[in-house]
């Protein structure tokens, strides 16, 4: 690894040492396919478009999902930088992302050769996020229920020390 003068930069990471939850990836790549773009609903029913691309470098292959407006940067057989991207997990693929805060730049650098057949996203991957969680509130599970420990009659706000002496009026 090379010495960087602005320290807030992180080096460039090969498609081959991504892993999953990884986040400010600075990677190097070569657009080689581009998939049907196609629309989904969000949560509150926006309509919004989404594409992968699938990208390589030297190392390996990947798909990258980018939305909306972002489709529109990317050219196949051109080369670019995903600065401040971050490598997901969707339905057990390996996955990398540009994300809210990341950003996309053409790069002048020659890949010679690109690996194809190292693809990252073809690998099943179990998910990390939903295996941590796996057995949170099952039955028996050794972790017991996923409510917290106190009393479920009581509310997380209520302290008892900080209320008020209500007192019985004496008649």
């Amino acid at each position: 690894m090379s010495f960087n003068k602005n320290r807030n930069e992180t080096p460039n990471v090969n498609i081959s040492e991504l892993k999953p939850l990884e986040n400010n990836l600075n990677v190097v790549f070569k657009v080689t396919k581009r998939s049907n773009e196609r629309t989904v609903k969000n949560r509150i029913g926006k309509t919004q478009r989404v594409c992968d691309f699938t990208i390589s470098d030297p190392t390996g292959t990947i798909t990258l999902t980018l939305w909306n407006e972002d489709i529109d940067i990317l050219k196949e057989d051109s080369v670019y930088k995903l600065s401040n991207g971050y490598a997901n997990v969707f339905k057990n693929s390996l996955q990398l992302s540009k994300g809210k805060y990341g950003s996309i730049a053409e790069d002048n650098t020659v890949f010679e050769t690109i690996n194809e057949e190292n693809n990252r996203s073809v690998e099943r991957i179990a998910d990390p996020r939903r295996d941590s969680n796996r057995n949170r509130g099952r039955g028996n599970s050794s972790q017991g229920n996923s409510r917290n420990k106190r009393s479920p009659n009581r509310h997380k706000s209520d302290n008892f020390e900080d209320r008020p002496v209500h007192r019985r009026h004496n008649w």
